[in-house]
């Protein structure tokens, strides 16, 4: 695993780190490797209830290192083309599927620069925390290519396509205050009180039965494809299977005698 990238399993909270502050976050693409391995892992970790994803130092992510994408500048068209699609299609893509695919509820806690793949860990989170200092940009097409970590279905569902078109048309910097009026962020923080905000959230998201988190969670991601009869269907189901858990008696038992419930996510 590469030390660029720290991972700390704390309790019930996965705590995930972009350790490269000298380069404000930038990956390379062994960073990339090391985050989807962690990522692919989490999918089994049953003790893990809630995964936190954010940067070292005054930035998140500053997108790709710039030294993985010019050692390729003097090769030949086919042999660039072949390079993309295959870090794209090797790496980029299978990372998002399997962040998307997390049943666990992922937090994003970001300050400074999120480009490019920046972004993409903002988009693919449940919730957003922000700092002030918070700003984002999708720099690709002024790069000479285009969107490439799946922006172009995950922006607009975030922010409606007219702001998405406004964003990665022009590829300008866009600030904190903007981008809360937008809706990227479910909070915006002052700086110094970004940690102390990302873990009250964490703690509210740990007062919830894990069983009652992913299927809320598998319900609300499922309902951005699904007919209005087939969410009925399936919230009937995820209901019905939360009702035979030991946490769902726990639950009732605790809020009809005024106490804090004690789930053990059976």
């Amino acid at each position: 695993m590469s030390g660029q990238i720290r991972f700390e399993h704390t309790g019930r909270v996965a705590w995930i780190t972009i350790s490269r502050p000298e380069a404000k976050g930038a990956l390379t693409f062994d960073m990339v490797s090391a985050l989807h391995g962690i990522v692919a892992d989490l999918r089994i970790r049953a003790e893990v209830e809630v995964v936190v994803i954010r940067g070292e130092g005054t930035d998140f992510c500053a997108g790709s290192d710039m030294g993985d994408i010019t050692s390729i500048l003097g090769a030949t068209a086919e042999e660039r083309r072949s390079a993309f699609d295959a870090s794209i299609s090797g790496t980029i893509q299978p990372l998002l599927r399997d962040l998307l695919a997390l049943p666990q509820p992922i937090v994003a806690s970001t300050r400074g620069h999120a480009i490019g793949i920046g972004v993409m860990f903002m988009l693919a989170a449940d919730l957003v925390i922000a700092s002030d200092t918070t700003t984002i940009s999708l720099p690709q097409p002024r790069l000479g290519h285009s969107l490439d970590h799946g922006e172009s279905w995950l922006l607009p569902r975030r922010i409606g396509p007219s702001r998405a078109l406004q964003i990665c048309l022009l590829g300008d910097v866009v600030g904190a205050e903007d981008l809360e009026r937008f809706g990227m962020f479910n909070w915006l923080t002052d700086d110094a009180d970004l940690e102390n905000r990302t873990r009250e959230v964490v703690d509210g998201l740990l007062s919830v039965a894990p069983n009652s988190l992913w299927r809320t969670k598998a319900l609300l991601r499922n309902s951005v494809d699904a007919s209005f009869e087939e969410q009925l269907l399936i919230e009937r189901e995820h209901a019905a299977a939360g009702a035979a858990t030991e946490d769902f008696v726990e639950a009732i038992k605790a809020q009809v005698h005024r106490r804090a419930p004690v789930y053990t996510n059976s």
